[in-house]
C-alpha cells in the first residue's frame, strides 16, 4: 500500500527536471548557433555574449539543480517514514534500540516519522521512551480479561493492561496468573490490532498546507524563495 506523504517532492522534482531540460536545451541551441556561424565576427560576438551572461547562465543552471537536490532529499525522508509506517502496521510495537542498531534510522528520523504519521492520520503511534518502544496507541487502552487462574483453578475476573509488566496475583491462591496464558492472549489481541489497522484514503494522508499557485509564482519570480517555501512546508507540515 503506497502513500504520498508530502507531494512537495513531486513538484520540486518535476520543476527541476523541466527547468534543467529548458536550460540545457537553450545552451545547446546557443552552442549550435555558435558552431554553425560562418562569418568570423559572429562566433566572437556569441562568445562575448556568453562571457557577459555567464552569471545568469550559472544561476539558471543552479535553479533546477537545487530543486532536484531538495526534492530528492524530501523523497528519501518520505521513504524512511513510510518504511517505519509499514513496520508498525506489521508489528504494532517496535523496540527502538534494536531498530536503531539494525537499520539506517536515526532518533531524529523516528521522532519526525511518528509525528508526521500522527499528523497525517495514518495511525496513532506513541514513542514510549521509558520502555524504549514505538507502539500503536491502541495498545495503551486495550486490556485482557482473565477469567480463570491456571494455578488453583479458581474463577477470577481480572482486567489486565495489554502492556502488562508483571502478571497479576490470583485473589484466591495469591500466585501470579500464568504468564504463558497472558502472552497467548496478548498475541491474539495484537493480531486483532494488526488486522484492524486504520486504512485511509491516499488523499487524506497527503493533505499538506501547501499552496501550489504560490509555489509556482515564487519559482518564476524568485526561485530560491520557492525552494525555501517548499522546504519550510516540509519541515512544518501541520
Amino acid at each position: 500500500e503506497q502513500r504520498n506523504l508530502y507531494r512537495i517532492d513531486d513538484l520540486l522534482l518535476r520543476a527541476g527536471a523541466i527547468g534543467l531540460f529548458v536550460v540545457l536545451g537553450g545552451l545547446a541551441l546557443f552552442a549550435g548557433l555558435a558552431s554553425s556561424s560562418v562569418e568570423s565576427e559572429e562566433p566572437r560576438l556569441l562568445l562575448r555574449l556568453a562571457a557577459t551572461h555567464a552569471a545568469p547562465i550559472l544561476v539558471a543552471l543552479l535553479c533546477p539543480i537545487v530543486a532536484l537536490r531538495v526534492g530528492w532529499t524530501i523523497r528519501r525522508r518520505e521513504k524512511k517514514i513510510l518504511g517505519l509506517w509499514r513496520l508498525l502496521r506489521q508489528q504494532a510495537e517496535i523496540s527502538v534500540p534494536d531498530l536503531l542498531a539494525n537499520s539506517h534510522f536515526t532518533q531524529t528520523d523516528l521522532d519526525r516519522g511518528v509525528r508526521l504519521l500522527n499528523t497525517r492520520g495514518l495511525g496513532h503511534y506513541v514513542w514510549d521512551r521509558e520502555r524504549g518502544t514505538i507502539q500503536d496507541g491502541r495498545l495503551r487502552t486495550s486490556r485482557l480479561h482473565v477469567e480463570k487462574c491456571e494455578v488453583c483453578g479458581g474463577s477470577i475476573a481480572l482486567d489486565v493492561p495489554l502492556l502488562f509488566r508483571e502478571a497479576p496475583l490470583c485473589p484466591y491462591c495469591g500466585d501470579p496468573v500464568s504468564v504463558d496464558a497472558l502472552e497467548a492472549r496478548r498475541e491474539e489481541a495484537l493480531d486483532g490490532l494488526r488486522e484492524a489497522a486504520p486504512r485511509t484514503d491516499e488523499r487524506d494522508g497527503a493533505k499538506v498546507p501547501f499552496s501550489i499557485p504560490l509555489f509556482a509564482i515564487l519559482m518564476i519570480v524568485c526561485w530560491p524563495a520557492g525552494v525555501a517555501y517548499a522546504w519550510y512546508r516540509c519541515q512544518h507540515p501541520d
